[in-house]
C-alpha cells in the first residue's frame, strides 16, 4: 500500500496516512480537526537502509551483485 500525503482544507494541516489506492479521499479525516475536506498526494518513496548494514560493493558484473552476471537489465539484488 502506498503512503499518501493530505492537506486538509479547513485547517490546512498536512499528514500523512498508508492507505489503498483504492481509498476515497472524501472517506478521510484530518487528524487535527476531524475535517473531510482533504486534498491527497501521493508521498514520495524513500527506503531506509540500516546505519549498520554494509555498503554494496560491486561484483565481476560492476552493478553491485556480489555474484556478478547482470544481464537483462535486472542485477538480481
Amino acid at each position: 500500500m502506498p503512503l499518501y500525503e493530505y492537506t486538509c482544507g479547513a485547517c490546512r494541516g498536512d499528514f500523512t496516512l498508508l492507505q489503498s489506492v483504492h481509498t476515497d479521499p472524501g472517506e478521510t479525516a484530518c487528524p487535527e480537526c476531524g475535517g473531510r475536506d482533504v486534498v491527497r498526494h501521493m508521498s514520495g518513496f524513500a527506503p531506509s537502509v540500516a546505519a549498520d548494514a554494509p555498503a554494496p560493493v560491486p561484483g565481476p558484473g560492476g552493478c553491485g551483485n556480489p555474484m556478478g552476471g547482470c544481464g537483462g537489465g535486472m542485477c538480481g539484488l
